[in-house]
Formats: C-alpha cells, sequence, structure tokens
C-alpha cells in the first residue's frame, strides 16, 4: 500500500507541475494590447478629429491613439500591429488617409504603453462632410490584441465634441458639451487649437499605483475646480451669461454641480 501511496504522490505532482508550468509559460509569451480608449456598451470606441482650429495651410496630421499591454514590461523596443477595416471604414486610403511605415508603431522599453500612428488629410469638402476611419489590432509575435481592439475615427472639418470631454473633468464640472459653451471655454483658456485647456502640469499629476513608473495620469481636482469657477464668473461678468439653445439654458446654469 505504501508503494501505491507513494507513486500516486509522486504522479499528481508531476501533474501539477506540468500544468503550472504550460500556465506560466503561456502567461508570459503573451501580452494583451488594447487601445487606450474608454470602453462603451456596445460597438466600439468612438474618436474624432477636426481641422478647424488648424490654418487653411495645413493639409494633413499625424493622429495618434493611445494603445496599452497587459504583462510583463519588455527590456527592449517590441512592435505591435494594426489594420484599416476598410468594409467598416467610409474614408479613403490617400484622399482622406494615409499609413505610416510600420516601424513607428511600437511600445518603449520598459513601458507598457505607446501610440498608434496615422497620416489624417484634409480634403476641402470636410467643411461639410465627416469621414469614418476604423482601426483594429491584430496579433503578431509580441502580441495578442485584448478587449479594446477596435476604434473608430471620425475625420472633418467641422467643429465636434472633443474626445477628451467625456474625462472626468469635463463631465463633473462643465457638465454637458455644446458647441457654444466649447467656443467660450476656449476662449476663457485662451486656446486657440482646440486642445485640451487642462492637459498642463497645472492641473496634471502623475502617480505610478505602486509599479514603480509614474504612468497614470491624474487632475488636480482643487485646481480644476477652481478653473471651472472662474470661468462661470466670467461668464457672468463678461459675456452676461449668454443663453444656449442647444442646451435650453444660460451657460453658466448648464456647468457641472460641485
Amino acid at each position: 500500500m505504501k508503494v501505491i501511496y507513494y507513486f500516486l504522490l509522486i504522479l499528481s505532482i508531476v501533474l501539477w507541475t506540468g500544468c503550472s508550468t504550460d500556465e506560466i509559460e503561456k502567461f508570459d509569451e503573451r501580452n494583451y494590447i488594447s487601445f487606450d480608449v474608454n470602453e462603451v456598451e456596445e460597438g466600439y470606441p468612438g474618436l474624432s478629429y477636426t481641422f478647424t482650429f488648424s490654418e487653411e495651410s495645413v493639409r494633413d496630421v499625424i493622429y495618434e491613439i493611445p494603445v496599452v499591454y497587459a504583462g510583463r514590461y519588455n527590456d527592449n523596443v517590441v512592435p505591435f500591429s494594426w489594420q484599416v477595416v476598410e468594409d467598416e471604414s467610409t474614408a479613403v486610403l490617400n484622399t482622406h488617409y494615409q499609413l505610416l511605415d510600420e516601424n513607428e508603431q511600437f511600445i518603449e522599453a520598459g513601458k507598457n504603453v505607446g501610440v498608434a500612428k496615422i497620416k489624417l488629410l484634409r480634403t476641402g469638402d470636410m467643411q461639410n462632410n465627416s469621414y469614418e476611419l476604423v482601426l483594429q489590432l491584430v496579433d503578431n509575435e509580441n502580441f495578442k490584441s485584448g478587449a479594446i481592439d477596435k476604434v473608430k475615427i471620425v475625420i472633418t472639418d467641422q467643429l465636434v465634441k472633443p474626445d477628451y470631454w467625456v474625462w472626468d473633468p469635463y463631465d463633473h464640472y462643465l457638465g454637458s458639451y455644446s458647441s457654444m459653451k466649447f467656443r467660450l471655454w476656449l476662449e476663457f483658456m485662451n486656446v486657440s487649437d482646440g486642445t485640451n485647456p487642462f492637459e498642463t502640469d497645472k492641473y496634471i499629476q502623475w502617480t505610478d499605483r505602486g509599479t514603480g513608473n509614474f504612468i497614470y495620469k491624474n487632475y488636480r481636482e482643487s485646481e480644476v475646480k477652481t478653473t471651472v469657477l472662474e470661468f462661470r464668473q466670467w461668464l457672468y461678468n463678461e459675456k452676461d451669461n449668454p443663453y444656449d439653445e442647444d442646451l435650453k439654458t444660460p451657460v453658466a446654469e448648464s456647468l457641472g454641480g460641485f
């Protein structure tokens, strides 16, 4: 009986060790990469780019979509791959966009974030039309596509809701979007190119969350709150708090609650 017992014990250890090794190898050999954008309940996330804030002479722009992967950090530069989903896109290659060198799509050594880059082209009819471009991450020898593997970019030359308006400082403090509020907000913050006025060292702080790398971006809530309160006062004092037809209320009254 003792011989049988020891045989069964050794066999169970061997089987357990073999299964554990397989699991470790599978984890090590595959990193899961996703677009680093907000998830949506249905379909896939949508982004947008407008040329409306650019000078007339600007005919193209290098557009970047952030990516992030889950897994161990790499010691070397590691490429990742994506493709245009043509049958879901209305944008046309070499008319509304151009592909860049694949060597520019990579994760730097010691990091878990990067950007997917594509050149967007401006056309004359974009002042009245928008074009959709759908990108999808694909597996390669370094990465397996993760949960958010597809994203849609709307390309236009019209004023549109900026992608950053869904972030906490806007959703919580500035409230619902409207074109009037957006233009007034940019005027107040002295921003002429449509970029995020909160994207400065005054409002941003980076944390590591135990990783040892300061890669997580947060906003300084006290600074954000103070600025939006100043914006509200400016609307009253300098603009006579104009009525917003889209939101059906004066602009100052449409700001978020805080």
